[in-house]
């Protein structure tokens, strides 16, 4: 298994850990919602649900990414990680705004929330979603990126929430529960949002963002026998292996020294993730 295939496999176990953390929660956020009355609970049990569909979704498509190329999908199904970087995003986005809504409300009809039951329920926020972020801490795949962003934003969410509840213990201001779930769900929609153009970039073939065309044309140039480089094309499968397509001027004909000249442009190339190269040549 190449470096990059071990990477998606890694994801597809990531997110497998993280899949079966958040069906644990499901129950608890659901039933801690209804028994402590709190918006910001009973917020985050909205898009807990969607959370959950969108690892799902996730951990599906990763795993799909897996196979191997065949007649119909020639490089592979690796894009179809990216397209579940598509869909989780956006789940968890409308997720978020279905939460503002009725934060929203509740400002303008603040309901005392039973705060004992909400420093329980926090706890175990932190504890269930902070292994969670652990397990998918340091992916690669915009798949894993996507729901990483949105659970260490869950993280935060229930660090907020214990400290929200420790203060309600004391002090009866009712109000600070929807804007703690105003404050994140803006925050998560922002990340995710940059996520999501991230991963449609990939889909509508950019240039990589770590790819610099112009050093690696410069690389290539120098190589001894190449005149120049025409028809350089260059874009990612699914953000972590990219594809490579160009022409080399050269007047070689040598069929050894091209060999020779090809290997060089692949070993630049590998520096750069190149999974699949074409090189073709123009005397």
């Amino acid at each position: 298994m190449n470096k990059l295939d071990d990477y998606n496999h890694k994801a597809t176990v990531h997110l497998s850990f993280a899949l079966v953390l958040n069906l644990l929660f499901n129950v608890i956020v659901i039933v801690g919602g209804l028994l402590t009355n709190s918006i910001a609970i009973l917020a985050d049990a909205v898009h807990d649900v969607g959370d959950t569909l969108a690892i799902f979704i996730a951990w599906f498509l990763q795993k799909f990414s897996e196979r191997g190329r065949n007649y119909i999908y020639t490089y592979g199904y690796k894009r179809f990680s990216v397209l579940g970087a598509v869909l989780t995003s956006t789940i968890v986005i409308c997720a978020c705004v279905v939460v503002l809504y009725e934060a929203f409300s509740r400002l303008f009809a603040p309901v005392e929330p039973s705060s004992t039951g909400m420093v329980l329920v926090a706890l175990l926020g932190i504890l269930l979603k902070g292994l969670s972020v652990y397990a998918l801490h340091g992916g690669k795949t915009f798949n894993e990126r996507s729901i990483l962003v949105h659970l260490f934003g869950d993280v935060v969410e229930w660090i907020v929430v214990l400290i929200l509840s420790v203060v309600l213990v004391f002090y009866n201001i009712p109000i600070l529960d929807p804007l703690a779930s105003i404050g994140i769900s803006l925050w998560i929609i922002y990340n995710l949002g940059n996520n999501l153009y991230r991963s449609l970039k990939v889909l509508v073939q950019s240039v990589p963002n770590d790819f610099d065309l112009k050093t690696f044309k410069s690389e290539v140039t120098n190589i001894q026998g190449v005149i120049g480089v025409e028809d350089l094309h260059v874009w990612s499968l699914d953000g972590i292996s990219n594809v490579l397509t160009l022409k080399i001027k050269t007047n070689i004909t040598d069929a050894n020294s091209l060999f020779e000249i090809k290997d060089e442009v692949n070993n630049i190339a590998s520096n750069y993730d190149v999974s699949d190269s074409t090189v073709e040549f123009k005397t």
